[in-house]
């Protein structure tokens, strides 16, 4: 814990962000990729909402990263990749099982990412970012407590 903690707070800003950046790029990518592999129109429905959430604060972190940090570029390594996401970025869903183990994944990729920016929003000077990074971080959790309770059975597409 203490590491993780040591990790995300030693992470520059513009870092922080670029790790910011890709965690919600891979969560909209894996939303959208479970609401196409349903056939459950209540699942379908959650998915692409959540998709589109994801997808509006990967285009927010962007358009931060450009207006604050403009020419900055990040190569980001495993390492900085696990401190937002658990697993590989696309499942298989052909089982109710795997269905069950990616969705387990995604889950732990939200609580991991939310505590990301709870160590963001602890450790930054700005308001802003701070008031930013709190936000996420409380979305984050809200989408893993979300996860838990969507409704029906996974029917993947034939």
């Amino acid at each position: 814990m203490e590491d993780y903690q040591a990790k995300a707070k030693a992470l520059s800003t513009a870092k922080a962000l670029a790790i910011a950046a890709y965690g919600e790029s891979v969560a909209a990518f894996r939303y959208r990729h479970l609401a196409e592999k349903t056939t459950n129109e209540i699942q379908r429905h959650v998915f692409s909402e959540m998709a589109d959430e994801e997808h509006g604060h990967h285009l927010a972190v962007r358009a931060l990263i450009d207006r604050t940090f403009p020419g900055s570029d990040f190569v980001l390594g495993a390492a900085d990749k696990d401190l937002v996401i658990v697993g590989p970025r696309t499942f298989d869903l052909q089982t109710p099982e795997a269905y069950q183990s990616a969705l387990g994944m995604i889950q732990e990729s939200e609580r991991r990412t939310g505590r990301f920016y709870a160590e963001l929003a602890d450790s930054v000077d700005a308001a802003d970012l701070k008031a930013m990074f709190r936000e996420m971080a409380d979305e984050c959790f809200e989408h893993a407590e979300r996860l838990a309770t969507i409704p029906g059975e996974f029917m993947p597409k034939a």
